[in-house]
C-alpha cells in the first residue's frame, strides 16, 4: 500500500469566553460579512493532489442509490474478525455502497456511488455530545467508517473520495464559529494526527485552506437538530461565512480517547435555550446492527472494529479482501444447504412485492455482485433522471438564496450597509455559478466512467440485438415443426 503524506504539528487548542449559565432564546443571527472578490477562485490545496495518475477501478458496482444491500449479509458471519484488524476491514464492507480506486499517493481510496452530485459528507445525520465530545451519528450505512477513521478527498474529477485512516474518532472536522453561525468541513489528507497529542497541521491553515464549499453552515440555534441537513444553508454563501467566522477546531487526546471539543457545550444550550444531553458512547463490533448508530436512553451504539487499527499488508487488496468475503458467504450457504448449522446472520425483510417462503423465512434477495448489469436503455433512463434531479435542485437552490438575498438586502437598506451586502450578494452569486458549473462537469464524468464501464460487461439476455432476438425465435418456431412432422411408429401385428 502507498504511503501517505502527513505533515506533522500540535494544533492550539481555542479559547472562547462565553459567560453566563441561563437558557434563553437568541434573535436571528446577522448576514455574514462580504468576502474577499477572489475567495471562491482559487483551488485550495489542501484537498487537491493534481499530481497523481488516474487508475482504472477493479470493482464498479451498480450505483442504484439503493441502500439496502441486506441480501450481502447472508452467510457471513456478522461478529467475524473478533481479533485484531487492520484497514482492510474497510474493503469489503463499504464495496456495496461504492467503489475502491487508486489515486496517487493516496493508494486505495473509496468513491460513494450511490449518492447525488452534490453531496457533501458529514450532512446526513446529527450531531450529539458524548463522553469522546461532539460526535457525528450519520444516517448513511458506511458512516461508521469514513466519518469516525480516515479523511476526506475533493477531487477534480470523482468529487468526494474517502482515504482511510487508522485512528478512530468521534467526528474528523473542522470547526468554524462566529456571528451566529457554526460549520463544519471534513478534514483533508494533509491533516494527520498524533497519539497523545491531537490533530496535526503543519503549516496547513484551516480557515484558509480548506475549499469554502466542503463546509456546512447553520445557524447555531439549530446545531442540534436532529435532522441537520434540513436547515444547511446554500454552500454559496460559505465564501461570506469562512471570512466572518473563526476556526475553533480542537481535536486532542483526553484520559487515552480522542475527544471533539469544537464548540463549548455551555455555548450551545445557551443559544438553544435547552440542556445540551450528554450520551455515553458504547463501541460495538457487530458490523451488521452498528453501521448506522443506536440510540437508546443515554447510550450510542457504533460498530468500531478498534480504536487503532493497523496498516494491512501490500498484497492485501480490496479485490482479494472481496473474493474471501465471497468465499465465506457460499461456504456459509453451503453449510446451511448440508443441515449443518449456519452463521449467524440478520434476517432479510421481505419486500413489498415479495410473499414470505413457507415457514416463515424470509425470500432470500441475490447479492448485489451477482445480479445482472444493468441494460443500456436502464442506463440512459438514470443518467437522465439524475440530470433532471440536478437541475431541479440547482434552480431551488438558486431561488432559496435569492430569497435570502432580498431579505437581507431590505434589512441593509435600513441599516445603511446596502453596499456591503450588494458586495456580498455578488461574491454568493459567483459561487453558485462555479459550484454548479463544478456539480455539471461531475455528473457528466461520472455518467462517463458508468457508460464505459456498462460496455464492458456482458449484455443480459433482454439486451441482445432485436435482429439477433428474432433469428432466435425464427429458429424456435423452424425446429417445432420438425419434432410434430416425425413419422409415428409402426404399431405391431394383431395377434
Amino acid at each position: 500500500m502507498k504511503a501517505r503524506n502527513f505533515v506533522f504539528i500540535t494544533v492550539a487548542a481555542v479559547a472562547l469566553g462565553w459567560g453566563g449559565g441561563v437558557y434563553a432564546q437568541y434573535p436571528p443571527p446577522p448576514p455574514p460579512g462580504p468576502p474577499p472578490a477572489d475567495a471562491y477562485s482559487q483551488q485550495p490545496p489542501g484537498y487537491g493532489d493534481p499530481g497523481y495518475q488516474d487508475q482504472q477501478p477493479y470493482y464498479d458496482p451498480r450505483p442504484d442509490g439503493d441502500y439496502d444491500v441486506s441480501g450481502d449479509d447472508q452467510g457471513y458471519d456478522a461478529t467475524d474478525d473478533q481479533g485484531p484488524v487492520d484497514e482492510s476491514v474497510f474493503y469489503g464492507d463499504l464495496s456495496p455502497y461504492g467503489r475502491w480506486i487508486q489515486r496517487g499517493s493516496y493508494g486505495w481510496v473509496w468513491e460513494p456511488t450511490q449518492v447525488e452530485v452534490g453531496w457533501r459528507p458529514y450532512t446526513r445525520g446529527h450531531w450529539v455530545m458524548t463522553d469522546y465530545g461532539w460526535t457525528w451519528l450519520s444516517e448513511e450505512p458506511w458512516g461508521w467508517a469514513t466519518y469516525h477513521y480516515g479523511r476526506w478527498l475533493l477531487d477534480p474529477q470523482y468529487g468526494w473520495l474517502w482515504v482511510p485512516g487508522t485512528q478512530w474518532g468521534p467526528a474528523w472536522v473542522s470547526f468554524q464559529q462566529g456571528s451566529g453561525y457554526v460549520g463544519w468541513a471534513p478534514l483533508p489528507p494533509s491533516v494527520g494526527f498524533r497519539a497523545g497529542i491531537g490533530i496535526q497541521i503543519g503549516a496547513f491553515n484551516l480557515s484558509v485552506e480548506i475549499d469554502p464549499y466542503a463546509y456546512s453552515f447553520v445557524p447555531e440555534r439549530d446545531f442540534l437538530d436532529a435532522r441537520v441537513d434540513r436547515v444547511i444553508l446554500p454552500p454559496a454563501r460559505n465564501v461570506s461565512f469562512v471570512h466572518s467566522t473563526r476556526n475553533i477546531t480542537n481535536i486532542r487526546v483526553v484520559n487515552n480517547r480522542v475527544f471533539n471539543q469544537g464548540i463549548p457545550e455551555q455555548h450551545i444550550a445557551e443559544v438553544t435555550g435547552q440542556r445540551v444531553q450528554r450520551y455515553q458512547l458504547n463501541p460495538t463490533r457487530d458490523r451488521v446492527r452498528g453501521r448506522v448508530a443506536q440510540v437508546q436512553g443515554n447510550q450510542v451504539s457504533i460498530f468500531r472494529p478498534g480504536d487503532t487499527l493497523a496498516q494491512p499488508r501490500p498484497s492485501v487488496t480490496p479485490q482479494a479482501v472481496i473474493q474471501r468475503r465471497e468465499q465465506q458467504r457460499q461456504r456459509g450457504q453451503q453449510a446451511g444447504q448440508l443441515g449443518q448449522p449456519p452463521r449467524p446472520s440478520r434476517e432479510v425483510q421481505p419486500q413489498p412485492d415479495q410473499q414470505p417462503q413457507p415457514g416463515g423465512q424470509p425470500p432470500q434477495r441475490q447479492p448485489r455482485w451477482q445480479q445482472p448489469p444493468p441494460s443500456q436503455a436502464d442506463l440512459d433512463r438514470k443518467h437522465q433522471t439524475e440530470q433532471q434531479q440536478l437541475q431541479s435542485r440547482q434552480e431551488a437552490e438558486r431561488n432559496r438564496l435569492q430569497q435570502l438575498h432580498e431579505q437581507e438586502a431590505k434589512d441593509a437598506q435600513a441599516q445603511g450597509r446596502a453596499r456591503q451586502i450588494e458586495a456580498q450578494h455578488q461574491a454568493e452569486q459567483q459561487a453558485l455559478q462555479q459550484q454548479h458549473q463544478r456539480e455539471q462537469q461531475l455528473l457528466q464524468a461520472r455518467h462517463e466512467r458508468e457508460q464505459q464501464a456498462a460496455q464492458t460487461r456482458p449484455p443480459r439476455q433482454n439486451d441482445r440485438n432485436p435482429q439477433n432476438q428474432q433469428q432466435d425465435q425464427q429458429r424456435n418456431r423452424d425446429r417445432q415443426p420438425q419434432r410434430e412432422k416425425r413419422p409415428e411408429p409402426t404399431p405391431p401385428p394383431p395377434m
